[in-house]
């Protein structure tokens, strides 16, 4: 008995924990943007190597990011104001294109996937052409990464 409630204890605690304790990733927008840019290496590195189990893994990671903490989606809202919705609709359209390269990566038809990928990929530059600089800017980073990899002053 006593054992079962000692690992009945364990569990609740670990589910209690926030995800950053369990993965040690930063769970802001800035770090989960990071994590999918490597996602997104992944994928191009999958194509690459003609590993389909690599791109499917890469794009199941995108579609799965968490979601933006609540105090920053408010701060960013306030900031983009009646364009909330565009910016929103971006990750939307992301999600289900990385879950359509997904399944076309599992099925191993790279016509499907590719066009999955670059629907994808413009999304996320039409993203951060539209949004980038102002939520950074909210968020308290200028939206550049390393100026020397981006170009950004």
């Amino acid at each position: 008995m006593l054992k079962n409630f000692r690992v009945l204890v364990a569990s609740v605690t670990v589910l209690l924990l926030p995800a950053t304790a369990l993965t040690g990733e930063d769970q802001t927008l800035k770090g989960i943007m990071q994590v999918m840019r490597q996602n997104f290496l992944d994928v191009s590195d999958g194509f690459l190597l003609d590993d389909f189990d690599k791109v499917a893994n890469g794009a199941l990671a995108i579609a799965e990011h968490p979601r933006i903490p609540e105090e920053e989606a408010q701060r960013v809202a306030d900031e983009l104001g009646p364009e909330m919705p565009v910016f929103k609709n971006f990750d939307v359209e992301v999600h289900e294109l990385s879950l359509e390269l997904y399944k076309a990566a599992q099925e191993r038809d790279r016509v499907a996937a590719l066009a999955a990928y670059q629907g994808m990929f413009a999304a996320c530059i039409d993203c951060h052409a539209a949004f980038r600089e102002r939520v950074a800017g909210v968020l308290g980073g200028d939206g550049c990464e390393s100026p020397e990899e981006t170009g950004c002053n």
